[in-house]
């Protein structure tokens, strides 16, 4: 008899439960970001994980970030035992300060590391205040178990780019699940220790319910390479660069990376100089935990590097894909308030777009540079400038062998990388009815050693505007599109003080719409249709908010009739 099979039999034997266990997947599944997992049974529930996404810079205009959907967290506040966070990238920590806002009593449990990051994180303006009553929990592999009612967790380490990532044990009344976010096998690390494989594997003889894991590489072959692969490669860079400015620009979280960059720095005798906020604020964090072991006079000032010769320094800035108003953005538009291009500088990107839209933006940006007569440095034209955090198909196959568990929920990609994962696991033997592809707000429910497809939970789209915490709200979203590809359309219509419409003195004003010089003739049709539905018309009371959508819906249509276009159409009673 195996696992799975003594599993059932121990169950019935209890006789049957009257709850199942629900994972409900917020965020982090049709997408790489935004990643937020719930675990519930009956009356408590842990969170694991609470990160920001990435906008889509054309389609939304204006907005900053995204984070998940908090309303069912908010609904079931008094379920909430704690909030769990597998590392430090921004898409599995960076939305923990706007939850807080909303239920700031929440216990977080997390790596030293992710710790300091938050505090920093909500120290800043508009944080601040629920900052000082942060719930952190210091929890590592070495931690033991946390025990919160129905579930018991532990962590067990993994690799990825950034150090101090973990996996996580969770037991519960259903049996042990393994939620590892972001992953991949690293034998040489740069900065942490090998993944416990010794501890995976006993996980997996125990005997484990589900797999919650990243699918984000299923589609690369082979195995993903170690980070200290990539240290030879920026020694070789900078020692062929006597004499010009060297910038480098790198995921700000990606404190391995930096410190190889720093470290072919000093070989050759340069000092570094930190440009760009979220690089700042990480490098500061990663120094006092002695993850950068650099000396203080190492580091040079944006303000201070105008006084020293350029080929005595190295830029690590902010900005790899590309992000308008980064410290890189501005660099390339010359409008940066530090930092000038000189003679023909060395512009090395180290990382891979990824965000929705970042190939266009990184691509801008380049642009900008070559003008300025640099030489652009990237993955395309030279090898091993880049190290994904990501398991690779062999690395995947090697996890689920090394597991073994009757469920899995891939996490971390797309619909296509979850598909993908899905026929792997065909090929390996795994029926389908043993995968579940989730969405957001998709829930799966086990019970009783079995799982199944739970209800769907209704989640939105939460836009965070830039330079502001609060909520941009989804309609605002929408009109900023509209102007943006077709214009706004205004008609101002003049009345009576008892609400009599003069419809043979309307206006009509447009911008991004058509050049009305040129549109003589629609301007005019258009004046004609809506004097017709306006002609003996009253507005005034109850009644006029509802005549005046109905009017803007009737011009719309008339004018993508006419046009292919729709503007925002906007109408304005002018009483005289």
């Amino acid at each position: 008899m195996d696992f799975y099979d003594k599993n059932t039999v121990e169950n019935k034997a209890q006789g049957s439960k009257k709850i199942p266990l629900k994972t409900i997947m917020i965020g982090g599944t049709e997408s790489v970001n935004k990643n937020m997992t719930v675990y519930e049974y009956g009356d408590e529930l842990i969170v694991v994980d609470c990160g920001i996404g990435f906008p889509d810079v054309f389609d939304m205009p204006g907005v900053d970030v995204l984070i998940p959907d908090f309303d069912y967290l908010i609904e079931n506040s008094h379920k909430i035992k704690g909030l769990f966070i597998t590392h430090g990238h921004e898409d599995h920590v960076g939305a923990v300060p706007n939850l807080l806002m909303e239920l700031p009593n929440i216990p977080i449990y997390a790596s030293k590391l992710v710790g300091e990051f938050l505090k920093v994180k909500l120290s800043e303006k508009g944080f601040s205040e629920v900052g000082k009553n942060f719930r952190y929990h210091l929890f590592t592999p070495e931690s033991g178990t946390v025990d919160l009612g129905s579930f018991k967790i532990s962590a067990f380490r993994i690799n990825h780019s950034i150090p101090e990532s973990m996996g996580f044990a969770i037991r519960n009344p259903e049996g042990l699940f393994l939620h590892i976010a972001d992953y991949k096998f690293d034998e040489s690390p740069v900065l942490d220790k090998p993944a416990d494989v010794d501890t995976m594997e006993k996980l997996g003889k125990e005997g484990v319910m589900c797999l919650i894991s990243d699918c984000l590489g299923i589609t690369s072959e082979g195995h993903t390479k170690s980070e200290s692969t990539l240290t030879n490669t920026f020694h070789e860079l900078f020692s062929k660069a006597s004499g010009r400015q060297i910038f480098v620009t790198t995921m700000s979280s990606n404190i391995s990376r930096m410190y190889q960059i720093m470290n072919a720095a000093r070989a050759i005798g340069r000092r570094m100089v930190i440009s760009g906020r979220s690089i700042e604020q990480m490098v500061d964090v990663a120094r006092r935990l002695g993850y950068l072991p650099f000396s203080g006079d190492f580091f040079i000032s944006e303000q201070e590097a105008v006084n020293y010769p350029q080929d005595e320094l190295v830029y690590l800035i902010a900005g790899c894909y590309g992000q308008p108003g980064s410290s890189l953005d501005r660099l390339s538009r010359g409008e940066h308030e530090c930092i000038r291009l000189e003679g023909e500088p060395i512009v090395v990107f180290s990382a891979d777009p990824s965000p929705p839209g970042a190939d266009i933006t990184v691509e801008k940006v380049m642009n900008n540079l070559v003008l300025r007569n640099c030489e652009v440095i990237y993955s395309e034209i030279q090898n091993n400038l880049h190290v994904s955090g990501h398991a690779v198909k062999g690395d995947i196959e090697r996890m689920v062998k090394l597991i073994n568990p009757k469920y899995f929920i891939p996490i971390g990609g797309n619909i296509t990388k979850m598909r993908a994962y899905t026929n792997m696991l065909r090929d390996m033997g795994v029926s389908r009815d043993r995968v579940f592809e989730c969405l957001e707000g998709d829930s799966v429910e086990f019970f009783n050693g079995y799982a199944k497809k739970g209800r769907h939970y209704d989640t939105k789209q939460v836009y965070i505007s830039s330079n502001k915490i609060d909520e941009l709200n989804p309609l605002v979203v929408r009109d900023r599109n509209l102007l943006c590809s077709d214009g706004v359309f205004v008609v101002a219509i003049p009345a009576s003080k008892d609400g009599e419409v003069y419809a043979d003195k309307l206006e009509i004003i447009t911008r991004g719409f058509i050049y009305v010089k040129d549109s003589k003739s629609l301007m005019e049709k258009s004046k004609k249709f809506i004097s017709k539905k306006i002609k003996n018309s009253k507005i005034g009371g109850k009644d006029q908010s509802n005549f005046k959508r109905k009017l803007e819906n009737d011009i719309g249509r008339f004018l993508k009739k006419e046009t292919s276009m729709t503007p925002m159409v906007i109408v304005h009673f002018i009483t005289i």
